[in-house]
């Protein structure tokens, strides 16, 4: 009874409340309205026109990006996207280097999604241009541009110089 007592009578610290997580910038396009992809595609890819002026298409594999103003990029950015091949969505000059030479001839309107060769990309019912492939992603709106996070990086660990052992000849040289 003594312990009973002296548990219940015991002080109890309030556990702190975790902070609220951040609210992902990305829009949920489940139910936005699906285009075919048949009348945007010209030598290249497919490609839209978006509300803030942008040039955007999704080509080869799934590369996709956007040419025209970029929003919260450094003065003179005028590509964002993922090419084939990249470890990320970025823009910089290797972007503008890579991308297709294609223009787009339709608007994309609000509330509708595209989808060709395993990327999405829609309209945003403020005018923002969403795309994505997987975790690769990216967000103009009219003031700001959202890229995915870089946890995609991989950490570079430097490997080598292999050991030389045929397994017909141990401690053997390499080649002869």
């Amino acid at each position: 009874m003594l312990v009973a007592l002296t548990l219940l009578s015991g002080s109890y610290t309030a556990a702190a409340e975790p902070a609220p997580a951040a609210v992902s910038p990305f829009p949920d396009i489940d139910y936005y309205d699906r285009v075919d992809a048949l009348p945007f595609a010209v030598p290249g890819g497919v490609w839209f026109l978006t509300p803030n002026g942008q040039n955007c298409g999704i080509w080869r594999r799934g590369s996709f990006g956007c040419a025209g103003p970029i929003p919260g990029a450094p003065q003179g950015t005028q590509h964002i996207g993922w090419i084939d091949g990249d470890r990320a969505v970025h823009y910089d000059w290797t972007v503008a280097v890579r991308f297709p030479n294609s223009q787009a001839q339709l608007p994309l309107s609000p509330f509708t999604a595209i989808t060709h060769e395993g990327t999405t990309c829609a309209i945003t019912p403020a005018g923002g241009t969403y795309c994505e492939r997987g975790p690769l992603r990216f967000l103009i709106e009219a003031t700001k541009t959202w890229l995915s996070a870089s946890w995609m990086d991989l950490s570079w660990t430097e490997l080598g110089p292999a050991s030389c052992s045929p397994p017909d000849n141990p401690g053997g040289p390499c080649y002869s």
